[in-house]
């Protein structure tokens, strides 16, 4: 739990940010979304409760301890902490960064060792292929992993994100995004999230904290805030694409179908057939043991080859997970010009499907709701 109390730092400089009188409050497990305009105070926030910056007045109680009256030291070891730049040592290994916390703590070397491969496993880094790299031989999703890992290493139970996906190319933000989401299922941290987007703020925030000029504008949920925003500013800054920004709030699990026609590369070709027949769709997912997804056959190039090998046609489809959210549904479908997205888990196991269609109507009845 966070707690922030009339918090303030006044900076005597134009250039620099200030915070007036912030009071809010992050429960258990949530992600705080702090958002707003460059300069309004939110970075600030964040390097308040660690106390890397010392707040001019006000509170802060971090799980009913008075953060001020902590020694910073004590106090850091409660917090994992991840920026933008990564800020991974160079001249360090991938285990060497994750372990730099667990070994100024004085853990021995097996608790470290079992540690690191524990969140490398985690983040989805084999162990085996990344322990001995260094940060320069991996790609930039991979680094802000590795950072994700760092900060979680000592197990603390909150953790700063500042625009920890910034980084990074806009497909890779958003798979950082998801499994991120995913990753908090499991590991449950009370974690405040920094970022200019409104749109991550929708889509990774159980709570938003909308700043400008150093205060507090509106803190409420991401559909509160989208459907219900508290003044003119919050609306401008939302901008006038809401039905868009809907897409982020809403996830694929909420409107995922699980009952679907798929095939079994164990079939005959009759059967593949029979079904894509029954079915009435050009196409059909094949499965390979009934669960991990290989692709899909298409009926006419089926028919146009009359072999019964006919897993050599199986081409292969994008995927997504179930916590991504429809916004990425659907810019995954525009990118591959299909209208149909396979739902998968972590190990690729085919677990429903998501169609365009779906996605309209879902939408459509969100906004009936609202009027």
């Amino acid at each position: 739990m966070i707690k922030l109390e009339n918090l303030s730092k006044t900076y005597f400089t134009a250039e620099e940010e200030a915070v007036s009188d912030l009071n809010l409050e992050v429960k258990e497990g949530e992600i705080c979304v702090f958002v707003g305009p460059s300069g309004c105070g939110k970075t600030t926030t964040l390097k308040m409760i660690n106390r890397l910056i010392e707040p001019t007045s006000g509170k802060i109680y971090i799980n009913q301890k008075d953060a001020i009256s902590l020694e910073k030291s004590e106090l850091r070891r409660e917090i994992g902490y991840v920026i933008q730049e990564i800020g991974l040592f160079p001249h360090l290994t991938v285990k060497e960064n994750v372990a730099t916390v667990p070994k100024l703590l004085k853990w021995d070397p097996e608790r470290i060792d079992k540690r690191v491969k524990e969140l490398l496993k985690t983040i989805g880094l084999d162990p085996d292929n990344h322990l001995d790299k260094y940060p320069n031989e991996l790609s930039g999703g991979q680094q802000q992993r590795v950072g994700v890992a760092r900060a979680m290493a000592a197990d603390p139970p909150i953790m700063l994100m500042d625009e920890p996906f910034g980084a990074v190319d806009p497909i890779t933000r958003a798979d950082l995004q998801n499994e991120f989401l995913r990753l908090q299922k499991k590991i449950n941290k009370t974690i405040c999230f920094v970022t200019h987007d409104i749109d991550e703020a929708i889509k990774m925030g159980d709570k938003i904290a909308i700043m400008n000029q150093g205060k507090l504008v509106q803190y409420d949920t991401p559909k509160n805030i989208l459907f219900n925003p508290k003044n003119e500013f919050v609306e401008d800054f939302i901008g006038s694409d809401r039905g868009l920004k809907v897409l982020n709030l809403l996830k694929a699990k909420k409107v995922m179908e699980k009952e679907f026609y798929k095939a079994d590369r164990s079939e005959s070709y009759e059967q593949v057939i029979k079904k894509l027949e029954e079915s009435k769709q050009k196409y059909i997912l094949v499965t390979a043991d009934k669960r991990k997804l290989m692709g899909y056959v298409n009926l006419k190039r089926l028919k146009e080859n009359e072999e019964s090998d006919w897993e050599k046609h199986i081409k292969m489809t994008p995927v997504i997970e179930e916590d991504a959210s429809l916004k990425d549904v659907l810019n995954k479908m525009i990118e591959n010009d299909v209208t149909l997205i396979p739902i998968v888990d972590s190990d690729n196991n085919l677990k429903a499907t998501i169609t365009m269609e779906i996605i309209q109507n879902y939408i459509s009845d969100e906004y009936n709701q609202e009027e």
